[in-house]
């Protein structure tokens, strides 16, 4: 069978898109790839005895973290060169030893109201859990839940100085009798080295106007005639893990930064962030060849590279992260995972952060200060977009194919908020389920006249299918003349070879807006509708052999075929090619969300009504 141009570009066109969609869905946009390196290879923490090659962590181009010297005192010897006691190593990055845990203490704790308690370390600093009061652990059908949601972990506490630097200054741990200092809305620890001339103050703090803000600052004075080199000085961004209660893996999850010189910010997913910390264990391990090392180095700059102006720990609904406040950003962001064994012997999987500041020298009687905050909470959608910094990035909001235009954010955060809103006029825990169903019929009724005009325009060309086929047989041999005659023949009965699929095209901004929004709207997460559980996840009502059984999907899968059924196509080869599309969407769409599945099963419905009402009408068009 042969085909005139316009019918193949436009075929190849819809073919194209819908295979992109599959694509996108399939693979989930998993993360965005980090051009080469522009600066030197990161470097990773090793023993300082390692024969690793030194390769400095912070480049000379790069802007220095925030930091401002106060209260410098002459140095007796100003000539004298400055000491390097305090310096760590070259390799502050990469996976170190887990920190001993201060169980046997009562921790401090830093609340807010209604929303968040942060436990601090009163021996050793660092928040090591963030429980978050409004969120649960992930419910049973039964409707029972383990608690509340808890970010972080002892073993690598969030918001404090790494073990690194802890060990090089010498620092000891505090006594909480006299050390720590609890107020109205702070904590305050401070610690001294074991000479005694070198003091550092780790002060935590939320902010009474961001909701899920924590403000850290570190202040270090030298007391003595010692300066102290800080080359290396790293801020432990704390642990997450992409395991729940249940067990189902949060794929979504990872880590993210924002370069200094980019307008979006840079996702790494969990496989991403494993492979980073093996070629950090390449770098680390004294036995590995030179060059083995130098590749894993190359390899973790191209993932990893240049100043960030912030950066975080995700799993799917939760964050964890932490910027400098004074916009300078860091000199390096560096993530990796960091596995875990169960009581069980089971590998749960986690992610660590660690933000490198700019090298600096702390002098002789002077002092040095840092100020740094962090957002430990939900990946909510206006808390996010209200930061101004690109933050919302990493909900992928603004995904669109392989880009993130900002239009897209725009129209995936006006969907939220009629989500948001149909939500808040159905009581109960089912009112989500309802507001997914009224959005898809507001989606439907606005695209209604473009829907009903493809519609037609498949209808009338089935009808004018015998003239196409003898047109072909008659000039088969003359492709020039048969594509002038198709052309004639569909100007005068009025039909546009592209009309069955622009209109489908021009809806796909909309799919990609509600496929972002019903994939990363937290509002959605433990609300339930007829027999799901919980909107965010497959509506699984029982497993057969390992396989879970979800209705909704099914129920799509089927909608489609109907639908397909109902639907006029000229061209049999195509709607074979369709019907087995509504085959494949069932397996992409099995493992997706109940949000998802249940707006394509409603959107299938209302196609197969309205396919239904314009047969209907225009059957008693032609009767009359």
């Amino acid at each position: 069978m042969k085909y005139d141009k316009v019918t193949i570009i436009g075929v190849a066109v819809c073919v194209l898109s819908f295979f992109g969609i599959m694509w996108f869905q399939q693979r989930q946009i998993a993360a965005a790839r980090i051009a080469a390196a522009r600066t030197a290879p990161v470097a990773a923490q090793t023993a300082p005895e390692s024969t690793a090659p030194a390769k400095e962590a912070a480049s000379a181009e790069q802007q220095p973290a925030e930091q401002k010297s106060v209260e410098q005192q002459p140095v007796a010897d100003p000539v004298a060169p400055v000491a390097a006691t305090g310096v760590v190593s070259k390799y502050p990055l990469g996976p170190d030893l887990a920190r001993e845990s201060s169980s046997d203490v009562l921790h401090a704790t830093l609340v807010r109201d209604g929303e968040l308690t942060c436990k601090i370390d009163p021996v050793k600093g660092g928040i090591v859990s963030v429980t978050l009061s409004k969120y649960l652990n992930e419910k049973s059908r039964d409707g029972e839940s383990s608690g509340n949601v808890e970010l972080g972990s002892a073993d690598y506490p969030y918001m404090t100085l790494g073990r690194g630097i802890v060990e090089s200054l010498g620092l000891v741990d505090a006594d909480p009798s006299k050390d720590l200092k609890v107020g109205d809305g702070f904590v305050e620890l401070t610690r001294v080295n074991g000479s005694g001339d070198l003091r550092v103050v780790e002060r935590w703090s939320v902010v009474s106007e961001r909701s899920y803000e924590i403000d850290y600052s570190i202040t270090m004075t030298s007391t003595g005639s010692q300066a102290y080199d800080l080359t290396g000085m790293v801020i432990d961004g704390g642990v997450i893990s992409h395991q729940s209660t249940s067990g189902r893996r949060d794929e979504a999850g990872g880590a993210a930064y924002m370069p200094f010189d980019k307008s979006h910010c840079k996702l790494l997913d969990p496989k991403t962030l494993e492979k980073i910390g093996e070629w950090h264990s390449t770098i680390q391990n004294p036995l590995s060849l030179e060059g083995d090392r130098v590749k894993a180095s190359e390899k973790i700059a191209g993932k990893l590279n240049g100043i960030a102006k912030w950066g975080a720990l995700h799993s799917k609904y939760f964050l964890m992260s932490i910027w400098d406040q004074d916009g300078k950003g860091f000199a390096r962001f560096d993530s990796f995972s960091c596995p875990e064994v169960d009581a069980g012997g089971k590998k749960l999987s986690r992610s660590r952060a660690k933000y490198l500041l700019d090298a600096s020298v702390l002098p002789a009687g002077g002092t040095l200060e840092w100020s740094f905050r962090g957002y430990a909470g939900p990946k909510a959608s206006e808390l996010l977009h209200a930061m101004g910094n690109g933050m919302d990035g990493i909900m992928g909001m603004d995904r669109f194919f392989w880009g993130n235009p900002a239009w897209m954010g725009f129209i995936s955060r006006m969907l939220l908020k009629c989500l948001v809103w149909f939500s808040q006029l159905i009581p109960g825990n089912s009112g989500y389920g309802w507001a997914v169903i009224f959005l898809t019929v507001l989606v439907k009724l606005l695209f209604w006249p473009l829907t009903h005009k493809s519609t037609k325009s498949m209808r009338k060309m089935q009808e004018l299918k015998p003239q196409l086929d003898a047109l072909k047989e008659q000039y088969k041999n003359d492709p020039q003349v048969m594509y002038r005659k198709q052309q004639e023949l569909f100007k005068e009965n009025n039909v546009s070879q592209l009309g069955g699929c622009l209109p489908m095209l021009l809806q796909i901004p909309v799919f990609f807006a509600l496929f972002n929004t019903f994939r990363s709207a937290i509002e959605l997460r433990q609300a339930g509708f007829l027999w799901a559980v919980d909107l965010s996840l497959p509506d699984t009502v029982l497993m057969i052999g390992g396989i879970g059984l979800n209705p909704l999907a099914i129920l799509m899968g089927l909608t489609m075929v109907l639908q397909q059924k109902m639907t006029p196509n000229a061209d049999p080869q195509q709607g074979r090619m369709m019907m087995m599309m509504s085959l494949v969407f069932i397996w992409i769409f099995y493992s997706m969300p109940a949000a998802l599945t249940l707006y394509m099963t409603v959107n299938q419905l209302l196609s197969v009504l309205q396919t239904y009402l314009t047969k209907k009408f225009d059957d008693k068009k032609v009767a009359a």
